[in-house]
């Protein structure tokens, strides 16, 4: 009789447990660090020997918990933290090529078109070179594609420091998430395997590890009762509760280094920091092709000046001064009448006709078309990668999810499920008073 009322009351408290797991999950099915939950339990049916000459004696015993069991698989979320890296590193790529586009487009403002617009007015002053409003509309026109090229380059100039920006602050909150993954380490190391603060520090330690590898590419080690261990090329940068904090690095002229204890990393290669990495690169190639663009610029409009004569009949002196730079390049102040649009002894149109020369596969404005398209060439590049990664990601969440997250028509079947066996155990416990009640009752 103790034996039925034990089992009855086993069944009654571990229904009641698992009827507050099926509660909690249904209180978190919109969280999304929180992965289902449900009861591990047995039997405690005992098996003995008696006497070595008869068989094996049983006792039907009750059920007992054996702990909480998070639907978790790690090679899912394995695969799932690879493919989010992936994803994130593919739009920060997209977003940032984006904005280099924006900066070469300058607000409609190229300079490929100001460049179209010089030369257009080079072809109108060939015919009348003596025309004093022609000759001041291509000194302007000059002055224009030279303030095309400043602005486009302090455009790209302000959108690497803006990188720099986004990817110090990306490198912070890095640093703040392996500092989380210490303390949850210290926390979980003594906590009792399968207790609800376990999986909750679990909880917070996936969130942790989400958070990491969508900022940077690391490996991950796991320890003794869930800690979790991270390094990259060798170099520890959380070893149970010790930090080795990511150290952002600009550069002059070139991307930005981390660093980890003082040390030089290899360029990220995935991650939030990863995309930012291969952005700035991009754009600081960018730039560095429109330097060279610009001084091509300012040598072929020198060089075609000094080729020809003044209305007085001395070379033209330089129209263009720079620094090496497309942010340097600035005009000397010529006159209209200080243009050298004759050839030297010759017609007073020679030399502006030799200025059609300029718009030959060598020249700026097909330098500048090269420039563009390529620019545009990444970018559909980039966003091709990116539709990919983000197409890969959610096919791998979604195989994920379909294990880890709650669904709560599952749970409604579960509460119908463990109310109708909490009935059960409670009548078990009611037959077996009554049970009682009439054994008493026969003395």
């Amino acid at each position: 009789m103790s034996d039925l009322l034990n089992i009855g009351r086993s069944a009654i408290l571990t229904n009641s447990r698992a009827l507050e797991i099926v509660g909690s999950n249904v209180a978190n099915a919109d969280n999304p660090d929180y992965v289902r939950r449900t009861l591990n339990i047995s039997d405690t049916t005992i098996s003995a020997t008696n006497n070595p000459i008869y068989i094996n004696s049983a006792r039907t015993g009750s059920v007992t918990v054996n702990g909480i069991t998070r639907s978790s698989d790690q090679f899912l979320e394995a695969a799932t933290r690879q493919t989010g890296a992936s994803r994130v590193s593919g739009e920060v790529l997209v977003q940032w090529l984006n904005q280099g586009e924006i900066a070469l487009a300058n607000n409609d403002a190229d300079i490929g078109t100001q460049l179209t617009k010089l030369f257009g007015t080079a072809e109108e002053l060939s015919a009348i070179p003596f025309e004093p409003a022609l000759r001041n509309q291509f000194v302007n026109d000059i002055e224009a594609t030279v303030g095309r090229f400043n602005q486009t380059a302090l455009n790209l100039s302000s959108t690497v420091n803006l990188i720099n920006g986004a990817a110090s602050q990306e490198a912070a909150e890095l640093n703040t998430a392996l500092n989380e993954l210490a303390q949850i380490n210290q926390k979980l190391l003594p906590a009792g395997i399968g207790t609800a603060q376990q999986a909750v520090l679990l909880d917070q330690r996936d969130a942790a590890l989400t958070v990491i590898t969508e900022k940077l590419d690391v490996q991950i080690s796991f320890g003794n009762n869930g800690t979790a261990d991270i390094s990259r090329n060798g170099t520890n940068l959380v070893s149970f509760n010790v930090v080795s904090p990511v150290t952002f690095v600009a550069g002059a002229g070139t991307s930005f280094d981390i660093e980890i204890g003082g040390t030089v990393q290899a360029a990220p290669s995935n991650g939030t920091l990863g995309g930012l990495q291969r952005a700035q690169s991009s754009l600081v190639s960018l730039n560095n092709d429109l330097d060279s663009l610009a001084v091509q610029f300012a040598a072929q409009i020198n060089g075609w000046q000094a080729n020809g004569s003044t209305d007085t009949g001395v070379p033209g002196a330089a129209v263009i001064a720079h620094a090496g730079t497309a942010a340097s390049l600035s005009t000397t102040g010529l006159s209209a009448n200080s243009l050298a649009l004759a050839s030297p002894g010759g017609a007073a149109n020679g030399n502006i006709l030799a200025f059609v020369d300029l718009r030959t596969a060598t020249g700026t404005e097909q330098g500048y078309e090269t420039i563009a398209l390529g620019q545009a060439q990444k970018l559909l590049a980039a966003r091709s990668e990116s539709a990919a990664s983000t197409a890969f990601d959610q096919a791998t969440r979604e195989a994920r999810d379909n294990i880890a997250t709650v669904d709560l028509d599952r749970e409604a079947a579960d509460l119908i499920r463990l109310q109708q066996s909490y009935e059960a155990a409670a009548r078990i416990i009611q037959v077996a008073k009554e049970t009682m009640q009439t054994i008493l009752g026969i003395f």
